[in-house]
């Protein structure tokens, strides 16, 4: 009898039609910010109907197919929360500038993060090096400041790109019809009017104290919005995505590892999962955190820095510092690995290791590495892989060979059946998980 694990990506939740993706919290985000709060309450419509419609027609469709949107309603007060946060948050406002050059997955986010780290970095290797001109100080308006002219901004910076970061990221601010970037003179230290250095830790941990309340952000937005969707499942959907033939997928599941934030599985699944116990290894959204950023569980960020980078001490923004700081499940299958590292016995367990929803991306080679490891250990371990279309298959097959590399690997897996592809069809999720 095998152990049967599964592992879960975000592609779970899209199956449900949630609105999860990165775009989809940017879109939803963006109606937040521009809203005009004066009801109790907030429609399905009143954020659904205009942006989210017209930028993914089809998971809209979906909605409507599955949930009874007019149902759906959100609560003022906690969306004016949001929109409270959204206008002070640097990393949101940032996100806003790039979100028209198609920045759609959390692996486009993780890239924009190592960005904008990296253009902070060099602008600050540069002004050491001299390679700019001195800032000017003196009176504008009525008080004196360290400013620098829009005009011939090539001088005081490399591009466009890294003025506007800095001026977003609050080191600059525009002043004067964006005639002038103010410095702001917390993150410097002077002598006699004199910039002498950039406070180069402080400014980046103003930069991470940003993320983590976008993290607070995203938090609420799947507390407040993405959990108002569960209740309201259309009960004859459920059959083809939980219930068939009276049985429940997941049935004969021994164990779940989460990438999710969410709470898919208890809420749409109800109370079929006694039997095992889910692992969320990003952690998840929380409610009642009042405010705390140190009670978030939630794991946001980049797998790794460049080496560029590790001088500076960044380690604060990668995935694997937080999940050492939030205390989430950084083990994954540690004890399963230590069990085949020992000589086989007569009643040890094979094992079938599910990914469902997962990219496969080299973001999580840690994880993926970690399952390769076990079927390599015993010959009667496989993986299988569900994807929704041929296209995503091609996709997951070449993530899949950025992480291990060695395609003979990859290609006697397969041989022998040990590594599979299966489309993600109602039929074959209960053919292996009921």
């Amino acid at each position: 009898m095998a152990e049967k694990i599964v592992i879960l990506g975000n592609g779970f939740d899209l199956r449900h039609f949630l609105p999860t993706k990165y775009n989809h919290l940017i879109t939803i985000l963006r109606e937040i910010g521009n809203y005009n709060f004066s009801d109790s309450e907030v429609s399905f419509s009143d954020l659904f109907n205009e942006s989210f419609k017209q930028k993914d027609e089809f998971f809209y469709n979906g909605i409507l197919n599955c949930y009874d949107v007019q149902n759906i309603k959100f609560n003022s007060d906690k969306l004016k929360s949001i929109q409270d946060r959204l206008i002070k948050n640097s990393w949101f406002q940032y996100l806003k500038t790039v979100e028209d050059s198609k920045i759609e997955t959390w692996i486009d986010f993780e890239t924009e993060i190592n960005r904008v780290l990296k253009i902070v970095s060099i602008y600050f290797e540069s002004f050491n090096r001299g390679d700019f001109e001195k800032i000017i100080y003196g009176f504008l308006g009525d008080e004196s400041k360290f400013y620098t002219s829009n005009y011939d901004s090539n001088n005081y910076f490399h591009n466009k790109l890294q003025h506007n970061i800095l001026i977003n990221f609050n080191l600059f601010k525009d002043e004067d019809g964006d005639r002038y970037s103010i410095l702001d003179k917390n993150f410097i230290l002077t002598i006699d009017n004199e910039i002498q250095y950039f406070k180069e830790k402080k400014f980046f941990d103003s930069i991470y104290n940003s993320l983590e309340e976008f993290i607070g952000i995203f938090n609420d937005y799947l507390i407040f919005i993405v959990n108002s969707f569960y209740k309201n499942f259309k009960e004859d959907i459920k059959e083809n995505f939980i219930i068939k033939n009276k049985k429940f997928l997941f049935n004969s599941v021994t164990k779940i590892y989460s990438f999710n934030y969410t709470n898919s599985l208890q809420k749409l699944y109800n109370n079929n999962f006694t039997s095992y116990k889910i692992e969320f290894l990003h952690g998840k959204s929380i409610e009642n955190w009042g405010n705390k950023l140190e009670e978030l569980e939630i794991v946001l960020g980049v797998d790794e820095i460049e080496n560029s980078l590790k001088d500076d001490k960044l380690f604060q923004f990668t995935k694997y510092f937080q999940k050492l700081h939030k205390n989430t499940d950084y083990l994954f299958l540690d004890n399963v690995i230590k069990q085949f590292e020992k000589p086989m016995t007569k009643d040890e367990h094979n094992y079938v290791f599910y990914f469902w929803g997962h990219s496969l991306d080299i973001s999580d080679k840690d994880y993926i590495n970690d399952v390769f490891k076990i079927i390599k250990l015993r010959e009667n371990n496989k993986i299988i892989v569900f994807y929704h279309s041929i296209s995503a298959k091609a996709e997951l097959l070449k993530n899949l060979l950025a992480v291990i590399q060695d395609k003979n690997i990859i290609e006697d897996l397969m041989k022998t059946k040990r590594l599979q592809f299966l489309e993600s069809t109602p039929e074959n999720l209960f053919n292996e998980l009921a």
